[in-house]
């Protein structure tokens, strides 16, 4: 580009700085990749249609060039949809028992799914209810979120939990209320998120994380000027939205999505490129160790990279043992943790297990002992009432692995995974629960009868082996008679049987 048209272009950028809306400018092509304006918390790429105008403005030398909106992408002949209707939180829930089931969520799974802090989360309720003024209409969002998923986890459920989920549902689902999307809907659909992954099926967890990348990239929580400019709003620390906590936002969210992806085996939601830093490990929370288990999974945005993944070809199946061997060397304490790592451990055996290429001893070998510890912690955590999703899950996809594994080593720990589903079926007794465990009695069934009809096979063989009974070998001391006692001439006997051979020859 010439001199005088850099010169040109980044001049008529200073009208956005002033606007508080920023445009990316890329350093080694001098384009601008997106645009982000901090007042909406959007963000848009540059070559987008909603955009072009204002690039074009900005390059034609104007100092207010056209915003950056949705001219001319529908004709606007019919009003947008109506708002819903969902009033104040307040009306299902008091501030009392807010305050008990949200307790109930930070103490069990705040460590991990740590995308707001306990203390921001209780002044924000406290504004919420006594504040002057409208409340921030996603903030209820997210406390409904919280309290439900609260009451889910909590040994007392409240009376009224579907209708926290039904009243968030409604916020998020506005039409209004999405045309300004903010950090805070971001948050809400992530309790949203782990909700329906606790209690639904597993295509509209999948689809709602999906929804959740989306907003993620709308925010544009992907990229790191962004979440710098994000934090230096005015009232964002109040809000909570400093950069560590933006950053513990987006990988967090983006590794609940990996996880329900790779386990469904559905196409995870990519970034054309993520720059969003890694989360500071903090006292109190293992949040960073959860988006260290999900990073192993194989990600165009996943900042972990084998070494071996620069060589083309790759053969998946190496590849994969080789992230079992990765998988193997993280070690936790925390027990949603070790499920977790035991359900990975599983999606790649079972992807192993498809190409039907082999499993060398020593991926067994992890995958066998990653499951024991998974039994262990879900046996923890199911005395503690914690039914997570990974409870159940990581139990019956353990006795079905063991099943496929199918050698003596692994058939050493079927008995106590089939102890284990049971006890969890007896506390819940659940149609769920009780399928889990029939489908799993089936399949053991299924390997039994196998395993008989080859033994039978075997022992065919062997009955035909044992009506063949050859004749007895000789015994050494009887078989050869006692020549000597008979007087017999040795050298004689050995040489006259030649002597017709030579018959000129005299002894």
């Amino acid at each position: 580009m010439p001199i005088h048209k850099r010169k040109r272009a980044r001049k008529a950028c200073n009208p956005c700085h002033q606007r508080k809306r920023k445009c990316d400018v890329s350093p080694s092509t001098g384009k601008s990749p997106g645009i982000f304006e901090e007042h909406k918390s959007r963000y848009t790429g540059a070559s987008a249609a909603m955009a072009f105008p204002h690039i074009l403005g900005l390059a034609l030398g104007s100092d207010n060039p056209p915003k950056v909106n949705s001219t001319a992408y529908n004709f606007g002949i019919r009003p947008e949809e109506a708002s819903n209707t969902y009033g104040m939180l307040g009306s299902l829930i008091s501030e009392e028992n807010l305050t008990f089931y949200s307790n109930v969520y930070f103490t069990t799974m705040g460590s991990i799914l740590d995308v707001i802090g306990p203390r921001i989360y209780a002044q924000r309720c406290r504004e919420y209810y006594h504040g002057p003024g409208s409340p921030p209409v996603a903030f209820g969002a997210i406390a409904a979120g919280v309290a439900a998923v609260g009451s889910f986890l909590s040994s007392v459920r409240y009376s009224r939990e579907s209708d926290l989920l039904q009243y968030a549902k409604a916020i998020l689902d506005d039409p209004a209320s999405m045309r300004m999307l903010s950090v805070d809907h971001v948050i809400a659909w992530g309790m949203r998120l782990f909700y329906l992954r606790a209690t639904t099926r597993p295509s509209s967890a999948w689809i709602a994380s999906c929804t959740l990348m989306h907003l993620c990239e709308v925010v544009g929580l992907y990229k790191e000027e962004n979440i710098q400019r994000i934090a230096s709003v005015a009232g964002a620390a109040a809000l909570g939205h400093d950069a560590d906590r933006l950053r513990r936002i987006f990988w967090i969210l983006w590794a609940a999505h990996q996880m329900l992806s790779y386990e469904c085996d559905r196409s995870a939601v990519t970034f054309a490129a993520v720059s969003t830093q890694a989360i500071i490990a903090t006292p109190g929370s293992v949040a960073d160790q959860f988006v260290q288990i999900i990073q192993i999974i194989p990600s165009p945005n996943s900042p972990f990279q084998l070494d071996s993944q620069l060589a083309f070809p790759r053969d998946p199946n190496e590849d994969l043992s080789e992230r079992l061997m990765v998988l193997s060397k993280l070690h936790f304490t925390h027990p949603f943790l070790v499920a977790t790592k035991a359900d990975l451990a599983f999606c790649f055996y079972r992807r192993i297990y498809q190409f039907k290429a082999g499993i060398t001893d020593q991926s067994i070998q992890v995958v066998i002992d990653s499951g024991r510890d998974g039994l262990q912690a879900a046996e923890q955590l199911a005395s503690q009432g914690r039914l997570l999703w990974n409870v159940i899950g990581s139990v019956f996809q353990y006795a079905c692995i063991l099943l496929a594994i199918d050698t003596p080593s692994s058939s050493a720990h079927i008995s106590a995974a089939f102890k284990t589903l049971e006890n969890l079926v007896r506390a819940t007794d659940t149609a769920l629960t009780r399928q889990a465990l029939s489908i799993a009695r089936h399949l053991l069934s299924l390997n039994i009868a196998k395993k008989r009809k080859e033994l039978l096979q075997l022992e065919a063989v062997e009955a035909v082996y044992e009506a063949f009974q050859p004749p007895p070998e000789p015994n050494p001391d009887t078989a050869v008679p006692d020549l000597v006692g008979w007087g017999v001439d040795w050298d004689q006997f050995l040489v006259e049987p030649y002597l017709s051979m030579f018959p000129d020859l005299e002894m």
